[in-house]
């Protein structure tokens, strides 16, 4: 793996983490997580402690994406070892531990385990009972925690009992801003920047930690996202987001892309059917056109399996990312890139202009939706989170 010469603030980070917690938070695509794999390298290296460390992220996925793989690439394929289903990998010969926590569940998978460092990716996403657990578990002498964040609400519990009360802790912080990175082509910054906007352009782009309130697609215009009819020609590309309902509605929602624009085109929303009632209407709603990929609410186990059975192709688990979805969607309203056929779609009209930050989960540092009238916006973001990842990198990178 090729590295650019480290910034001022990376070979700070590196030279002055020296705390029991050093924190590294900012915008997206601002230098903090690489320069967080090679300070987590070193203290491996330097280790004299016979207990495994532990990388911890989201989700397992997440960690593979974000930091597994990089570490993979510095060290070489020779040097790394993963063991996925043991939750363990191997570098330079050494166990290191890897664990998910995306519930407030997930803390009791470290209980009783006593830890030389640690290193957290994505810890504005870390529930705050695994945190607290973590910390509790660095009880070998000389304990360090590394850990990357981009900025959530200024409410959140990282920012106001740790980031915030700095001076009075064992925590050093460090604050990164885009542009941090000096490596970043300017083009690719100058896109990046247009392509977010309001609350996540303050927090990606700015890397402040501000609320979330009022509406969630405050982009979004009816004059410019809305239009008639669906172009002229067959679609490129169909794909079709589901929410599945046992005690709320079931939505699906279509999008069809022509050239590089997609169109939300058709939606359906009905409540107190069965699954085998669902399926049926689920492959009257697909029609003619054939989708490359029918993404399920992945808590709907139950009715992905009713598909299969009704022989309907393509389906697949929904990525569920609440934020990175609502921020690709966003982003897509902003760029352009995502039209509304309105004619066809009076009620996800309704959704998205009604849909907006949860006040009450605000005030706990939390950023959450209201969870009423919402079940076609949640097929829409499993869309975004399906077409709109190649846009942007959403990673702590």
């Amino acid at each position: 793996m090729t590295l650019l010469p480290l910034t001022p603030k990376q070979r700070d980070f590196i030279i002055g983490s020296q705390s029991r917690v050093n924190l590294l938070h900012g915008s997206v695509r601002s230098g903090k997580s690489i320069v967080a794999d090679i300070r987590f390298l070193e203290a491996l290296v330097r280790s004299k402690s016979a207990r495994p460390p532990l990388i911890v992220g989201r989700t397992q996925t997440a960690l593979e994406r974000n930091v597994l793989d990089d570490l993979r690439r510095l060290v070489g394929t020779e040097n790394f070892d993963y063991k996925r289903s043991l939750k363990l990998a191997y570098i330079y010969g050494r166990p290191v531990l890897i664990e998910g926590a995306n519930d407030e569940s997930a803390f009791t998978k470290i209980a009783g385990s006593t830890l030389p460092f640690a290193y957290v990716d994505e810890g504005t996403l870390i529930p705050e009972s695994f945190w607290n657990m973590l910390i509790s578990r660095l009880s070998e002498p000389g304990a360090q925690l590394f850990g990357t964040m981009n900025p959530g609400g200024p409410g959140h519990y990282l920012k106001k009992k740790w980031i915030d009360r700095e001076a009075e802790l064992d925590l050093r912080s460090w604050h990164f801003n885009l542009e941090d990175n000096i490596h970043l082509d300017p083009a690719y910054v100058a896109e990046l920047k247009r392509q977010y906007t309001g609350l996540f352009y303050d927090r990606y782009i700015r890397g402040l930690w501000v609320q979330a309130e009022g509406a969630i697609y405050k982009n979004f215009r009816r004059d410019l996202h809305c239009v008639d009819r669906l172009p002229e020609g067959k679609p490129a590309q169909m794909v079709v987001g589901v929410d599945w309902g046992a005690t709320h509605p079931t939505a699906y929602l279509r999008a069809l892309r022509y050239g590089s624009t997609w169109y939300i085109d058709k939606e359906y929303r009905k409540s107190d059917l069965t699954n085998g009632e669902l399926a049926r209407d689920l492959q009257t709603f697909l029609g003619e056109l054939y989708p490359s990929a029918i993404l399920v609410d992945p808590s709907a186990k139950s009715f992905r399996l009713e598909l299969l059975r009704a022989g309907v192709q393509m389906v697949m688990q929904a990525d569920n990312d609440v934020l990175n979805g609502l921020s690709r969607v966003s982003n897509a309203f902003e760029t352009g890139g995502l039209k509304l056929v309105e004619p066809n779609c009076p009620m996800t009209l309704e959704e998205i202009e009604g849909y907006r930050w949860d006040d009450a989960a605000t005030e706990r540092g939390l950023d959450k939706p209201v969870k009423e009238k919402d079940d076609l916006m949640d097929a829409l973001r499993y869309i975004g989170n399906k077409i709109f990842t190649r846009t942007l990198n959403y990673g702590n990178h």
